[in-house]
């Protein structure tokens, strides 16, 4: 039975793994994505105005230091195209991952196949459920705290010989602390570990006292965020402690959709983490490996705890949020591993293996949305090309920046085009409102398509139809706007989906249609496609 548990669980892990780096690689944009705009080339734009301090400022209710150093490295070395930010988000899970399959292989009390216990481990924490986290180059604080914590955690849980155990613990829950707000609750988390494996008074008031000093350097300064009060919550009874339940229980509800059952299930969950640890600590069977596992489960009862505390006047919904979902997976993971680690019998090993085995093959349902519609990047495209040809359009810049801060977005994405960051560094976007259309670069060998209509909008003029290049095989074209005069008046970028393309053309892509901006009272308007160092001339569809 076990061999059949074994390859069950290795299959899940195959499947979850290779389908959320696929989603992540089929949702991937270098265009930066709201809090990246504020957070991330506003950030590198401070830096580079000789702001250093800027490391240590508040980001809403955390101060994300170590996050804002990948974040550098990102734009300083690769160039801001996001690209960096997001294998080091995969490659946290991954190393996360790893730690805890490390723990295991050393401490485990029961020994079960290794495809079981990592296929569970991989298959948790890859779950597309939190794909928030996986898609946006910003959520590498969401990341980094658990993997820094759970470092802590396992350096802490060494025997009482080892030396360093307690500096590297307290380094990596400085570590954690340094990645996002919740990383403060570790060094408490840790001293409860202290007492779970009665380590001595002094060295579990050591750690207290260094969270205290960590902590007070923390808030100095600090300034609590101010969110608006959802009004159907504020009707909600016991709302804090229904968001505070739903947290916990969150993978359930991209299972179920109900939030009476995620609350369900969180409480269930945190009822079985309370009876286990009296259990284990009046029976002295702590074990270093049990409170690494206890130690993370209750890092996620303080991140739910935090984020009640901040978030909850958002409404009830806003527990279940794809970000908010890891710690959770987290939690549902190490109490697996913890239940696997104290079943007595056989049989209680057989029904303890089962349950997370059956919870996963349904969140693998999940896995299905990788490959979901990916028109809203597009959206993105079409917003910051209005913004760079001077044609700005706020329904469009709505899809990724708050428009009630909208000059923030306008400052950092003008800052990110004189320096050439991110999407602005090459190809369309850093070519839009630059290239100029010249009659005598004309060639009309190297596309095919049309230019379908213009009509008036809020801003100027929207042009719209197709291009195909015979010679550019992937990425957007970028569309030349020209008046009959030979002016340049606009600009626009492919990547529409347009199906009927693709069925009439063999080598069309299923991306050819093209949008475009132009300013006010423009006629007879023609478009070119930008390919190489030749405008390729798209005919004008007859009316």
């Amino acid at each position: 039975m076990q061999r059949i548990y074994s390859l069950w669980s290795a299959v899940l892990a195959i499947i979850i793994v290779v389908t959320s780096i696929y989603g992540g690689i089929h949702y991937f944009s270098p265009i930066p994505f709201w809090d990246q705009w504020n957070g991330y080339i506003g950030f590198y734009h401070a830096i580079e105005d000789g702001d250093y301090k800027f490391f240590w400022s508040q980001h809403m209710d955390h101060r994300i230091v170590i996050p804002r150093i990948l974040f550098f490295i990102d734009i300083y070395l690769f160039g801001g195209r996001n690209a960096f930010s997001i294998v080091a988000i995969y490659s946290m899970v991954a190393f996360l991952g790893i730690a805890i399959w490390i723990e295991y292989k050393k401490w485990h009390t029961v020994k079960y196949s290794s495809f079981l216990v990592a296929g569970l481990i991989f298959s948790f924490l890859f779950s597309w459920i939190q794909n928030e986290n996986l898609k946006w180059g910003f959520q590498s604080p969401f990341i980094a705290i658990y993997l820094f914590a759970m470092l802590a955690f396992a350096f802490y849980s060494r025997p009482t010989g080892s030396i360093s155990r307690v500096a590297l613990g307290i380094f990596f829950c400085m570590c954690a602390e340094l990645s996002l707000g919740n990383g403060i609750a570790t060094f408490f988390v840790m001293a409860v570990q202290g007492v779970l494996l009665r380590r001595s008074w002094r060295e579990i008031a050591t750690v207290i006292a260094t969270g205290v000093i960590a902590t007070s350097i923390y808030f100095y300064h600090f300034v609590k965020p101010v969110l608006p009060l959802d009004p159907s919550v504020a009707r909600v009874p016991l709302a804090r402690l229904k968001f505070f339940l739903i947290f916990l229980g969150n993978p359930f509800y991209w299972i179920s959709e109900s939030l009476k059952l995620s609350a369900a299930a969180g409480l269930l969950l945190f009822i079985f983490a309370a009876i286990a640890t009296i259990h284990l600590y009046r029976k002295r069977l702590f074990t270093p490996y049990r409170s690494f596992l206890i130690a993370g489960y209750g890092l996620v009862v303080a991140s739910a705890v935090g984020a009640t505390q901040g978030r909850w006047m958002l409404g009830l919904n806003a527990a279940i949020a794809s970000r908010y979902t890891l710690p959770v997976l987290l939690g549902f993971l190490v109490l697996s591993l913890l239940a696997l680690d104290m079943a007595a019998t056989k049989r209680a090993r057989t029904i303890v293996v089962l349950i997370p085995l059956v919870f996963l093959t349904f969140l693998a349902k999940f896995q299905e949305h990788v490959n979901g519609d990916i028109d809203v990047l597009y959206r993105w495209k079409l917003a910051v090309l209005a913004q760079k040809i001077g044609l700005d359009h706020e329904d469009l810049d709505s899809a990724i920046f708050p428009l009630n801060v909208h000059s923030v977005y306008e400052r950092e994405a003008k800052f990110a085009a004189e320096h050439e960051i991110g999407p602005y560094s090459r190809g369309w976007l850093h070519d839009a409102a630059i290239v100029k259309f010249d009659k005598d670069l004309v060639d009309d060998s190297r596309c095919t398509g049309f230019l379908e209509s213009v009509t008036p909008d809020a801003v100027g003029m929207t042009a719209s139809g197709w291009a195909v290049s015979h010679i550019q095989s992937h990425g957007p074209l970028l569309i030349v706007l020209v008046n009959p005069a030979g002016e340049t008046v606009g600009y626009g970028v492919s990547g529409k989906r347009r199906p009927d393309v693709k069925e009439t053309l063999k080598n069309a892509p299923s991306d050819a249609g093209w949008t475009g901006f132009a300013k006010p009272g423009q006629k007879d308007l023609s478009a070119y496609v930008l390919i190489g160092d030749k405008f390729c001339p798209l005919q004008t569809l007859k009316k």
